[in-house]
């Protein structure tokens, strides 16, 4: 049949208002989309967490076409630190991407900084406290009151904070319920730019073993075994077994027989953390007889007693411990590749390849470089291909090397915003602060204020 031409009228009508209102409601769908994902979490961190709702894997990793994210979904990170940096929204960012950790736990000087943390992850991703509030009794001004040692012979800085951010690291095994029994301690200048294997295999006693890295050095350092024996009453080994006291100038010509433990990350399990802070407790019990108070006092007592010619280390202090009383739950990854301030010469001299080529080393003639401080996630991985640590030890270009940093990049840029920002009396920053993070730092005041202030400008 034939329909007439004023129902067919009727009809295009009919349809024309039913793909207004499928267009209107595709508009709308699409708006709230947009206003969902700019509230939600960033591309990748949004991607990551698609991808392990969905069970993919095989994902490849943040600048590595052959490593594959990591699923670490039961385990929580802990990063100890005085303020925010712009960088850290990144480092939030690359540690979920490439291993997908149930939580990261912020330890800050001043809560007023919780607020900016929170807003990174907003599922409850990102935990952040306060310094002062997670030892119980232990804050920086009762640490400082106590510190006569540290003040009095430290020749630049009393390191009163640097021991507390230790301490803390240490200290969370005990007193946050709720923290998973094998925690990540993450330096907060660290960014993840390829994810790498945490634990390798299991132990005959069904723990899963702990992989640690191993920090090339180039002197025969003993002041954290000078500690460590103090304060453990045992020799401090090394990844290799090596007793650190007793290395000598041939060691050094071993690959890994001078290596540490002190990279910037480690895999702590919290009943060996325990353990080996009540093993110290005995022993300096002894060394304080009556005047013992327990971690972290007993500690910081024999750290001013022994200033300036021996230092704690908790990453050695750790490392060491397992080594020695747990070594089928330790493994060590001399694979692992970093490189430091890769284009920046941090402070006039942190030791970093500068922008314009060279080594920064201070002084009126060699000003630090000046360079955008913010990374993104495609600089960051453009920065992991510069050479590795252990590429610079040994002497080699990036053009010549054929590790895999010359490939896919090594595994950790470690970026020290917090040097560039805070120390010195220019900032090397050429960009913008976050209006919001700014905000808190002059409002938190002493200890995080900006280099040149007054020059400082603020990112709306």
């Amino acid at each position: 049949a034939i329909m007439p031409a004023r129902t067919c009228s009727h009809f295009k009508l009919f349809l024309g208002v039913m793909c207004a209102f499928a267009s209107l409601a595709s508009a709308a769908s699409g708006f709230k989309s947009i206003f969902q994902t700019s509230k939600a979490a960033t591309p990748d961190i949004q991607r990551a967490a698609d991808l392990h709702r969905t069970g993919k894997t095989n994902v490849r990793g943040l600048c590595s076409h052959n490593d594959v994210q990591q699923d670490y979904s039961w385990m929580d990170v802990v990063i100890v630190m005085v303020a925010p940096v712009c960088t850290t929204k990144e480092v939030v960012s690359t540690l979920r991407y490439n291993f997908q950790f149930r939580r990261v736990f912020f330890i800050v000087k001043d809560e007023r900084f919780c607020p900016y943390l929170r807003e990174m992850a907003e599922d409850g991703y990102v935990v952040c406290l306060d310094e002062n509030k997670v030892l119980p009794g232990v804050t920086h001004k009762s640490l400082y009151a106590e510190s006569d040692g540290l003040i009095r012979n430290s020749q630049q800085s009393n390191r009163v904070g640097w021991y507390l951010q230790q301490y803390l690291k240490l200290g969370v095994a005990l007193h946050i319920d709720d923290l998973s029994e094998y925690y990540l301690v993450w330096d907060a200048d660290n960014l993840s730019s390829r994810p790498f294997d945490l634990f390798h295999g299991v132990a005959e006693n069904g723990r899963r073993r702990a992989s640690f890295c191993a920090n090339p050095v180039t002197h025969k350092s003993t002041s954290y075994a000078k500690f460590y024996q103090q304060m453990m009453g045992e020799p401090l080994l090394r990844p290799s077994g090596l007793v650190s006291l007793e290395a000598t100038i041939a060691d050094s010509r071993v690959p890994g027989r001078l290596h540490n433990f002190v990279c910037g990350y480690m895999v702590m399990y919290r009943p060996h953390v325990k353990e080996m802070l009540s093993h110290a407790s005995d022993v300096l019990r002894e060394r304080y007889r009556h005047e013992t108070r327990g971690f972290p006092w007993d500690l910081h007592a024999l750290a001013n007693e022994l200033v300036p010619n021996a230092w704690f280390s908790e990453y050695d202090t750790y490392g060491s411990f397992v080594r020695t009383h747990y070594p089928d739950e330790f493994h060590v990854d001399y694979g692992l590749l970093y490189n430091r301030n890769a284009e920046a010469a941090v402070g006039g001299g942190g030791g970093g390849k500068s922008s314009k080529g060279g080594k920064g080393k201070g002084g009126a003639d060699d000003a630090p470089a000046k360079f955008s401080c913010c990374l993104t996630h495609k600089r960051i991985c453009a920065l992991s291909r510069a050479p590795s640590a252990t590429e610079q030890l040994a002497g080699k270009s990036a053009s010549s090397s054929k590790s895999s940093s010359s490939t896919d990049g090594v595994h950790i840029v470690i970026w020290e915003e917090h040097k560039m920002r805070y120390r010195g009396t220019s900032s090397q920053c050429t960009d913008l602060m976050p209006a919001a993070l700014e905000s808190a730092i002059k409002e938190v005041g002493h200890g995080v204020t900006l280099a040149s202030a007054k020059k400082q400008h603020v990112r709306t």
